[in-house]
Parts: C-alpha cells; sequence; structure tokens
C-alpha cells in the first residue's frame, strides 16, 4: 500500500482573496530538541568555537535539530571514490572499468546489515545497480535476524522527475537474489520523498541504531560512480553519539511529508512515477501491507556528553549541521549550515583548502559570455570571506574544482552534468569582486601579487587511464569538502553555490584527524590537479574580468535557444534554480448546467486544462483540478495548481473546459483537435487565454472568462493567472 500526496497552498475552501502560495513551514520545536549541555569553548578549536558561536547566536532554537555539538569516532579512512591511488600513479584500465569502486556500495550495504532496530537513509535520488543490489542484499541480512526492524527511507522530489516509491520497494525488498518473505517480515519499511516548490532533500545520511553513521557527497548511482569515466566524491563513515544526529535531521522532513501526505489523501490514486504540476509533492510507499501508513519518529537514547568528558573517553568533537531548505520559517534563524561555513571561512588564519563541484551557479551561453541561469545568484558571504581571509590576513586558498561539463560513463548532459560551466578565471574574478565590494581602494596591485600566490585554483585531474577521463581536462568533481587552518573540516552534502534545498554535514573539529585527511585524500588530489608550470587561471585574465557581469540575464531579453540551453542545465544539474511556470487559480464558475439530469445530483464539476502552441500541439498537460461533487451552478474550486519549466510561455495558448466527472470517462487519453471536440460535448463549457497578454509581475491577474459552448454562453469561469514575475510584458 502506498500514499502519497501533491498540493499547492491556496486550494483551500473559503479563499477569497489571491492566495499565497507560500506553505505553512515546519518550526522547530521543542519536541524534537535534545536536551543538551552548553559544552562552551572546551574541547573545540578557534575554528570549532567561530562555527558554535554563529550558530547559537542565530538559530539557537534548531539546535538539537539541525545542528548539535556532539561526539564520536571516525572510521578508518575517508571514504572516497575511486581510491586515492587513482590520483597517482594507479589507473583504470579495462580489467577494472566496472569494478574499481564495487568496495563503495558494498561498505554502504555492511552498515546497514548492522542495524538491530532503526534504519534511516537520506539521499536525493533512488539508488540503481549494484547500490541496489547491495542494499538489497543488506535488507534480507536484517530480515533473516527476526528483529523488529524500522527502516524509514527518504529522498527529493526534484522538480519533473517524480520519485517512484512503490518501483524503490519493489526494487530493494523484492529483489529476485534477496527474497523476503512478506508474511513473516519483521521490517517496517516507509519510502518517501518530498519537494516544496524547487527545495527538495539534498542529505545523504545513512544512520542506524543511533551507533553507525555515513555522510557526505555521495549519491546512490551506478552509471556515475562505479563505471567509465567515474566522478569524483567523499564521505565519512563514523561511530557513537553522533549518529543520532541523523537520525534526528530526518525527523523533521518525515514530519513534513507525514503532515502533506495527511492533508490530501486523494492523491494515493495518482501513480508515483506521473509527473505533476503542484507547488508541492510528497509521495509515500511502505512494506509489508502489514505495516503503519506512516512512520515513527526516532528518539534518541542518549544526549551529548560535555567535551571534555568525552575526549576523556576517546571520542573527537563534532558539529553536525545542516539546513532544510523551503521548510524552515524565514524569521532570520533558518538555514543554519549557511552560517556556520561563513563562520568557519572567517575564523582561517592560515589556510583553506577547498575540494568542490563549483562555487558558482549554473551558467549558460550568451552572446555576451557566460551568465549565471535567471535567478542564480554567486555566493556574496562565502566570497567575500574567502576573500578578505587572503587580502586582510594573507590566508592561502587551494581550490579544486570540477571541470566544466563533466559527464561521467556513457551518460548524456540531461542526466549528469558535474561543472556548473565556470572557468577557474571566472571564480577568481569574483572573489576579487569580492574584495573590492568590502574594502574601499583595495589595493589592486596588492591583488594581482596575491593571484598565484595565495589565490590557487586548479580543475579536477586524475591519473588519466583509458577509463578514467582519458581527457585531462574533463575529470568530474562533487565533494563538497573544505579545511580550515589544517586543524578542522567540513563534509557533507552542502554545495557553495547557492541552491536552497535540505543539507547536512559534518564539522569534524580535531587536527589529528584532519592531518590524516590531509595525508589520505588532499595530497593526492592537490599534487595530481594544482600544475605550477601550468595552472588553470591567469593572472591577466583575472584581472580583465573584473569587469565582466556574470550575473544573469533577463529572461525577456533571452532567445529560444538561450532559454533551452539554460533548461537542459538545470535538469543536468538538478540545481533548483526556478524555470518560466505559471500558477493557475482555479477560482470558481456561475450559471453552470446540471448535466446529470433530473433527480440524479448536480454536476461533479472539475476543470481540466492544458498549454498549446501556435500549431495547437499540446506543450504541457492535460492537467486536472479536484472535483467538486454536486457542485450545483456555481462550484468553488479555490485552488492554485503551477506548470513548471515552460520554455516560451507568451507564444503558449491556456485552453480550459468544465467537466462533469461523470461524462468523460475512458478519454483522458485523448489530446489536440479530437479531445477538444469531445470534451465540447460534455456542455458545461470551455475557454481559452493567450498567454501572451500577460504582464510581468507578481500579482494574479484575474480573468472571468464566458464559457463559449453555444448553449450556455453566459456561464462563467473565473481564474487568476501568475507569471511570479519571470516572464511576461
Amino acid at each position: 500500500m502506498k500514499r502519497k500526496r501533491e498540493d499547492s497552498e491556496g486550494g483551500v475552501e473559503g479563499l477569497e482573496e489571491a492566495p499565497d502560495c507560500e506553505e505553512e513551514e515546519l518550526s522547530e520545536g521543542s519536541d524534537d530538541e535534545v536536551d543538551a549541555p552548553d559544552n562552551g569553548p572546551d574541547g573545540l578549536s578557534d575554528v570549532g568555537q567561530a562555527a558554535l558561536d554563529a550558530l547559537s547566536s542565530t538559530h539557537a532554537v534548531h539546535r538539537g535539530v539541525s545542528w548539535q555539538v556532539t561526539h564520536g569516532k571516525i572510521v578508518g579512512e575517508m571514504k572516497q571514490t575511486p581510491r586515492g591511488g587513482y590520483f597517482g600513479d594507479e589507473q583504470i584500465g579495462s580489467d577494472i572499468e566496472e569494478s574499481h569502486s564495487d568496495f563503495f556500495p558494498e561498505k554502504m550495504g555492511e552498515i546497514i546489515a548492522r542495524a538491530e532496530a532503526w534504519v534511516d537513509i537520506t539521499t536525493l535520488g533512488p539508488p540503481t545497480g549494484k547500490f541496489i543490489d547491495f542494499f538489497a542484499k543488506a535488507f534480507k541480512e536484517l530480515h533473516d535476524k527476526g528483529n523488529s526492524i524500522t527502516v524509514r527511507i527518504l529522498f527529493g522530489n526534484i522538480v519533473g522527475m517524480p520519485t517512484d516509491c512503490d518501483a524503490v520497494v519493489k526494487a530493494l525488498f523484492k529483489h529476485p537474489d534477496y527474497v523476503i518473505d512478506v508474511e513473516s517480515t519483521n521490517l517496517r519499511v516507509h519510502v518517501g520523498s518530498w519537494r516544496k516548490g524547487v527545495s527538495w532533500n539534498h542529505a545523504k545520511i545513512i544512520a542506524v541504531d543511533g551507533k553507525y553513521l555515513f555522510t557526505g557527497g555521495h549519491n546512490l548511482w551506478d552509471d556515475h560512480y562505479l563505471k567509465k569515466n567515474p566522478v569524483r566524491d567523499l564521505s565519512v563513515e563514523l561511530e557513537g553519539q553522533v549518529s543520532h544526529d541523523g537520525h534526528v535531521f530526518a525527523n523533521k522532513m518525515w514530519k513534513f511529508t507525514i503532515k502533506k501526505m495527511q492533508q490530501w489523501q486523494a492523491m494515493s490514486l495518482v501513480p508515483d512515477w506521473v509527473p505533476m504540476i503542484m507547488h508541492s509533492r510528497c509521495n509515500l510507499a511502505k512494506f509489508p501491507q502489514a505495516a503503519d501508513d506512516y512512520p515513527p519518529m526516532y528518539e534518541p537514547s542518549s544526549k551529548p556528553l560535555p567535551l571534555p568528558e568525552a575526549i576523556g573517553n576517546g571520542d573527537i568533537p563534532l558539529i553536525t549541521c545542516g539546513r532544510l531548505g523551503g521548510l524552515h520559517i524565514y524569521n532570520g534563524s533558518e538555514n543554519p549550515s549557511d552560517n556556520a561555513i561563513v563562520a568557519m571561512l572567517k575564523s582561517a588564519q592560515a589556510s583553506i583548502k577547498m575540494s568542490l563541484q563549483d562555487l558558482g551557479p549554473i551558467a549558460i551561453p550568451t552572446p555576451a559570455g557566460l551568465k549565471a541561469i535567471p535567478g542564480g545568484v554567486w555566493p556574496e558571504a562565502y566570497l567575500r570571506e574567502i576573500g578578505l581571509a587572503m587580502y586582510q590576513r594573507g590566508v592561502n586558498v587551494q581550490m579544486v574544482l570540477s571541470n566544466p561539463n563533466s559527464i561521467p560513463a556513457n551518460l548524456g548532459p540531461t542526466e549528469a552534468n558535474y561543472g556548473n560551466g565556470w572557468t577557474c578565471n571566472d571564480v577568481a574574478s569574483e572573489i576579487v569582486k569580492a574584495i573590492q565590494a568590502s574594502i574601499e581602494d583595495a589595493d589592486e596591485e596588492q591583488i594581482r601579487g596575491m593571484i598565484g600566490v595565495n589565490l590557487q585554483l586548479a580543475f579536477l585531474r586524475t591519473s588519466c587511464g583509458d577509463f578514467d577521463w582519458a581527457e585531462a581536462k574533463k575529470g568530474g568533481n562533487h565533494a563538497k569538502f573544505f579545511i580550515i587552518d589544517d586543524k578542522a573540516f567540513y563534509c557533507g552534502s552542502q554545495n557553495l553555490y547557492i541552491c536552497n534545498l535540505a543539507e547536512w554535514g559534518i564539522i569534524v573539529d580535531n587536527e589529528e584527524a584532519t592531518q590524516k585527511v590531509i595525508e589520505d585524500y588532499w595530497n593526492n588530489l592537490w599534487g595530481c590537479a594544482f600544475k605550477e608550470d601550468e595552472p588553470d587561471f591567469d593572472v591577466n585574465m583575472v584581472m580583465d574580468g573584473l569587469g565582466v557581469d556574470r550575473l544573469g540575464p533577463d529572461k525577456a531579453d533571452m532567445t529560444d535557444e538561450e532559454i533551452e540551453a539554460m533548461m537542459l542545465a538545470q535538469e543536468a544539474t538538478n540545481a533548483g534554480a526556478a524555470p518560466n511556470n505559471l500558477s493557475v487559480w482555479l477560482k470558481d464558475a456561475s450559471g453552470l448546467k446540471d448535466s446529470d439530469g433530473l433527480g440524479r445530483g448536480s454536476s461533479d464539476s472539475y476543470v481540466k486544462f492544458r498549454l498549446v502552441d501556435g500549431d495547437g500541439n499540446t506543450v504541457k498537460g492535460p492537467f486536472e483540478s479536484k472535483v467538486i461533487p454536486d457542485g450545483g451552478p456555481n462550484p468553488k474550486w479555490n485552488q492554485v495548481m503551477t506548470i513548471e519549466g515552460l520554455k516560451s510561455p507568451g507564444a503558449y495558448t491556456l485552453k480550459l473546459s468544465v467537466l462533469d466527472k461523470d461524462s468523460v470517462l475512458g478519454l483522458g487519453g485523448l489530446g489536440g483537435e479530437m479531445a477538444d471536440s469531445l470534451i465540447s460535448d460534455d456542455k458545461l463549457g470551455s475557454a481559452q487565454v493567450n498567454l501572451g497578454e500577460l504582464q510581468c509581475c507578481k500579482k494574479y491577474q484575474m480573468r472571468n472568462l464566458i464559457i463559449v459552448d453555444g448553449w450556455f454562453q453566459d456561464s462563467t469561469l473565473t481564474i487568476g493567472l501568475n507569471t511570479e514575475g519571470n516572464w511576461g510584458n
């Protein structure tokens, strides 16, 4: 059995004014918080203390939910794929083309199989290939234990790429090689996904029993990590008290998912895989049938010790920090990890080492050169603190970035793209511009002298085997990792380019652990990437680029080709930047005919609509509103539905029909003129709106449409249309 829900705020009875499309966010209250001691500065370095000060001063309400000062142990080396040797002498040849990183999903499965009571998995999208196989094997081992074990698996629900939770259940728990007996199993499995607007889960967490934790940057995709030209990534395995925090962070996202499912259960009739147009979407499936409809919340069995005591027991200081994106209430305390990262950069006194996918938003080609995608911005706070660290304190910054447009294996550009498109010169120019914006009359010669000395950037390189980015400047990097002053580091899911997703990671505040990471990971990475005699940046090009405007163009000024390039780039990176959308507010109708006939009740009215281009071809839809049973002549829907990802909305026509649910059963698969003719026979009426008439504004533009249907020309349909201020006249 599954339950899912998708809706748009404003779709409630009694709404009479133009609806506010913001959903009710979740506050982080005392029901989620862990009563933790005030650890204070003892046991923290100046870097860790800076992060704690930022979190405590602005985000205290989220302590114990989105962030926590805690402790634990790192298990073994950092988990990098492929192994670090492929930054050195080792090469991926034909003999290991599809086995070089099998250890990675195997390790994940081994951690899952340790469970005695609880497993939480959060990630961007469903597993594929060997990740499915190793996970299914682990769940079969859990089944064989016979314990009562709760399993919660939570995904993001990317716009236009709905997560099929039923398919995940089938793949993991009905695997042909690892059959689980449905009748006897004590597993209680819940698989869900969520989206709110263009915000969804991006955190990568495996938490088991409050004892074992695995987190970092890795997704669970076979073609991206385990085959030819694999993208590089980094995660960390930990044990101890810190593991509770992964479960608790998942609680908050599950509460949102459950809340939305309970608000509108009618969406359980729609398969998970069907793309929908609503502002929010949540899906849920369960296994076996005997499981409760909704998963329980995790309750930690212990709280963190004071750090001196934990350190005395052999643990190291850790700070877990995350952000919930669109689920936060925006009152100044939202998204704690953003400020923690800023504080860490601001605390740097000697060095900043960064391994990132990119620092800029998605880039698109324009006649004037590369520009940010419309709505995309550079991370001003991060750039400022990196720049000021160099200029004011002489900090040395080394940065490894993904090559522009890196596509692993045999995937296409819309399936995977691990570079946002910027060059190292572009990134360096934006850092310098941030210095100039912060310091009036900054010394240009001093800045010029820092480039190549205090500021060094490089594209990721590997040892370039035949099956490992044989072209030296094509390697993809997906790590979200940085080191401050060689004494503390961050590893997690949060990119440093701006993207309002739910993220989570770990600040490891221990110099010995940091030195080990430098030895095991950073030295190999940097040694292979940075070429002193042929660097990926040029001082003159960086300085010449200070006058370049890399902000996004106005959508109204973009050509169709530029819009298409923008949409392809967004789809490939799943970055969540807002495309051209149209919000349709279906308010009410008046004077509708009773099509059911005398004694059979009034019509069960609903609205069906689609977008067509100038040739009459359907480009989006058809879509349907909710049904108003026995709605009578004046039904009220008060429902907002958002159509996303429009290429040339001003050239489209919105075609709407008001229908009786009983009258057109079986005709929903028809389109074009045939569908229109059949729909018009229903006699409730139809109308259309030329979208080229709409204004570019954030207000609903109301239309009182006469439904042209012969007999019922005096019937009307009232709607509001909102371009969200992104397109129109």
